[in-house]
């Protein structure tokens, strides 16, 4: 049924609007069964509808619920990933979650823990407590792990920076190794900055030469564009006489926006983040990710600049004073 339900919506995407406006105005969700509500949740995002009001509905009344005892660990990694999907953060649900599912620790199957971290990290749900406590999980159950999920752990970890030796060891470097022509070219990009992670962690772990090489180069080929935005922002920092270089690769292999070079020697990569950076307005763990890896490997600092900062500048004057002020000293006076 819930798969029939999703792909209603290339027939009918008013029925999807129907039904979500008829959860989202119930007084109660009391009569809906955990089951239920994660399948209405993964319906809507997996069909690509977006319906807030029934989201904030759905999460509100599993956050305020007394106990999730009665939730499976298929309704967890469901509705967690129905709304990270959704481009919904919700941190009261994600919290509930987490100290449910960190209790537990009965995750039997392999895709549910994989997508529920997954969704954790990609909101930036990141709690040290829920990653630490499903490590003995994982590392007990490698052995049915898949390459997506292996690389999806390895990503969320990445994400999370909570390092686990009893995970992510030589053994684990080897079963990844073992399974290196499996891997699509999204997967070889999370092990890219899987490794980096390890290299911030110093921790000796490498992945073989031929599959490092893999990787990089699947994270460095992945396409990118030049928004409206970024360009707006790239004009105006020239305008203000910065020297700066656009689309930098770095050694990291992440590509940053514009790389400025300041009178007092200082390279700075500003990064002109875009909605797709956020989930209401928070640091997806790409995002994340991406600056905290920047800073540690490639020794520069990094810049961000929010698309819904720079929509609230009215003209140069304004943007040009807001450029200056983040670049020397990062705070809006």
């Amino acid at each position: 049924l819930p798969g029939r339900f999703a792909t209603a919506v290339e027939s009918n995407p008013k029925l999807f609007k129907r039904i979500g406006d008829h959860i989202a105005g119930l007084g109660s969700l009391d009569s809906f069964k955990p089951q239920n509500l994660s399948n209405i949740a993964w319906a809507f995002a997996t069909a690509g509808v977006s319906h807030r009001e029934l989201f904030k509905k759905i999460g509100c009344h599993v956050a305020e619920k007394g106990s999730l005892g009665s939730f499976k660990p298929q309704d967890f990694s469901n509705i967690a990933w129905a709304f990270a999907t959704a481009g919904v953060s919700h941190m009261k649900l994600f919290e509930k979650l987490s100290e449910a599912a960190a209790r537990k620790g009965e995750f039997i199957e392999t895709q549910h823990i994989a997508n529920f971290l997954w969704a954790c990290a990609t909101v930036g749900y990141t709690d040290e407590r829920l990653f630490s406590a499903l490590t003995s999980v994982i590392a007990s159950k490698l052995d049915k792990c898949n390459e997506q999920q292996l690389a999806n752990i390895a990503w969320t970890y990445s994400v999370a920076n909570t390092p686990k030796q009893d995970l992510f060891n030589k053994g684990y470097a080897s079963a990844l190794a073992s399974i290196e022509k499996d891997f699509s070219a999204e997967g070889l990009a999370q092990l890219h900055q899987w490794q980096l992670w390890q290299q911030e962690l110093e921790s000796g772990i490498e992945l073989p030469r031929s599959l490092q090489a893999k990787c990089r180069n699947a994270f460095t080929s992945q396409g990118f564009f030049e928004s409206k935005l970024q360009n707006d922002v790239v004009d105006e920092l020239k305008a203000t006489g910065l020297v700066l270089d656009e689309e930098v690769l770095l050694g990291s292999g992440y590509r940053i926006d514009a790389l400025v070079k300041l009178s007092d020697g200082r390279k700075v990569a500003v990064e002109v983040d875009g909605p797709s950076h956020f989930i209401d307005r928070r640091p997806t763990g790409s995002t994340i990710l991406k600056h905290r890896q920047v800073v540690k490997l490639d020794s520069i600092e990094v810049v961000s600049v929010p698309y819904w900062e720079w929509d609230e500048l009215k003209n140069s004057e304004m943007k040009q004073h807001y450029l200056r002020v983040k670049l020397f000293n990062d705070q809006i006076m």
